[in-house]
């Protein structure tokens, strides 16, 4: 057996030990706010299925018949199961549609995780962390014993989290700007509708008038001119600024290194899956 796996088995034997109530709700808090860092967008439907199915795990672990506990360890396990079910087809789908599917599955691993250590079964704990990894190593690398990696992966992943939680909030400003934008332009030219054909008849009537009385036909100009600079909130010279760009400068995008720390954190996680599963 691969040394690394050893040590990574070795972890999760002596974890299974002390893992309790408590582990299993700090799990679920872990989850939470790296989904949180990572800007991910769980709906509400799924975040309450996530949350029954991590409290029917606490449950079962401070249950003291064996009947509460089985039957609340089966219900977590039925939630956890449907969740690694999703298809992997939105796997490459931009993250401000929310979460993909191979993410949503990944928790579900990660719960199912919880589930066989709950039950004494290291092996099959183990397991389920690298395949969680496989689906989502910025989660996986931060929720499970480094000890199951060939390296400390958690800076990477927590950096790439603090950087998308700029992005997210960067994000976030930028939508509000725009929607500024939007009320702006669309009052200066509801207010334009009106006061232009206004300013223009009374410039076109001040010229008419003139023909009788010159003086009017002057004073036509300056009162035109006075109802679309004075007249209302905006001036015709008012002009809404360009649409809001969004600068994420060097938070656009994620350091190559860090990005390829988490291929192999995936990449080896796949390889030791595969050996577990053999």
């Amino acid at each position: 057996m691969d040394p690394t796996l050893m040590a990574g088995l070795k972890a999760v034997s002596l974890l299974k030990s002390v893992y309790d109530g408590a582990r299993v709700q700090e799990q679920l808090a872990t989850i939470q706010l790296t989904l949180r860092q990572l800007g991910e967008q769980i709906d509400d439907v799924l975040a309450i299925d996530v949350n029954a199915a991590f409290r029917h795990l606490t449950v079962a672990s401070e249950a003291t018949g064996g009947g509460v506990r089985q039957a609340e360890l089966m219900l977590a396990r039925g939630s956890f199961e449907r969740m690694t079910l999703r298809p992997a087809k939105d796997a490459t789908l931009s993250r401000s549609l929310g979460m993909t599917d191979e993410e949503v599955a990944a928790i579900g691993h990660a719960g199912n995780y919880s589930y066989f250590l709950l039950n004494d079964e290291p092996r099959l704990a183990l397991r389920e962390a690298y395949r969680c990894t496989v689906r989502f190593p910025a989660l996986g690398v931060q929720l499970f014993p480094v000890e199951m990696f060939s390296k400390d992966y958690r800076e990477a992943g927590r950096s790439m989290s603090a950087r998308a939680t700029r992005r997210s909030r960067a994000q976030v400003a930028h939508e509000d700007a725009v929607i500024e934008h939007k009320s702006k332009r669309a009052g200066y030219y509801r207010e334009m509708a009106w006061k232009v054909p206004l300013a223009g008849a009374v410039f076109v009537g001040g010229l008419a008038a003139g023909v009788f009385a010159p003086p009017l036909a002057a004073q036509a100009g300056v009162r035109a001119a006075g109802i679309l600079a004075g007249t209302g909130d905006h001036a015709i010279t008012d002009v809404p600024d360009s649409r809001p760009k969004l600068n994420l400068g060097t938070d656009a995008d994620d350091p190559a290194e860090e990005v390829e720390l988490m291929r192999q954190a995936r990449s080896e996680s796949d390889a030791h899956l595969m050996e577990l599963t053999m």
